[in-house]
C-alpha cells in the first residue's frame, strides 16, 4: 500500500499533511460506505411495493418521487447511520491512523481516541487517558442526545 501510494502516485502522507489528511479521509470513507450501502439497501427494498406503484403514478419525476416517498421514508435509517457513523468517526478510526500514518505528519491526523491511546499506553499516563476517554464519551453522547432531541421528532416510522 505504503509503494502503491508514495512511488506510483507520489502520495507522500508522512511528510505532507495534506496527503495524510486524505488518506485518513479516502479509508475511512471506503471502510464505512460498504457498511452504509448494506442499511441503505434494505430501507429500499423495506419500502412497499404498493407505495412505489402509486408515487408512479402520482409523482411524474423520478427526483420529485424519490424526495416526496422514498427519502422521507428512508429517513430512519439515515437517522441510524448519521449516529453510527460519528460514533465511528471518534472511536473507530483509531486503526486507520495507527497503522497508516502513526499520527504523522507531526501530530496532525491524532485524533482524540488516538491521544488518549499515545498517553496511555506509550506514556504510562493512565489517569490522563482515562479522564480523555470520558471526555470523548460525553462528547459523543451529547451529540447523539442532541440527535435524539431535534431529528427524531422529523422522522415518521411508518
Amino acid at each position: 500500500m505504503y509503494h502503491l501510494f508514495n512511488d506510483l502516485w507520489g502520495f507522500n502522507w508522512y511528510q505532507d499533511v495534506f496527503d495524510a489528511y486524505i488518506y485518513v479521509i479516502i479509508a475511512g470513507s471506503w471502510k464505512q460506505i460498504s457498511a452504509n450501502f448494506i442499511f441503505f439497501l434494505a430501507g429500499l427494498q423495506a419500502i412497499q411495493k404498493t407505495v412505489i406503484e402509486a408515487s408512479i403514478i402520482d409523482c411524474k419525476s423520478n427526483i420529485r418521487r424519490f424526495w416526496t416517498i422514498t427519502f422521507p421514508l428512508l429517513m430512519p435509517t439515515t437517522f441510524f447511520l448519521i449516529i453510527i457513523n460519528i460514533t465511528y468517526a471518534f472511536f473507530d478510526t483509531f486503526g486507520i491512523i495507527d497503522t497508516t500514518t502513526i499520527g504523522a505528519p507531526g501530530s496532525e491526523t491524532k485524533t482524540l481516541v488516538y491521544k488518549a491511546y499515545i498517553d496511555g499506553f506509550k506514556g504510562l499516563d493512565l489517569g490522563s487517558a482515562g479522564a480523555q476517554s470520558i471526555m470523548m464519551m460525553l462528547i459523543v453522547l451529547v451529540i447523539t442526545i442532541f440527535q435524539f432531541r431535534y431529528i427524531e421528532g422529523k422522522i415518521h416510522y411508518n
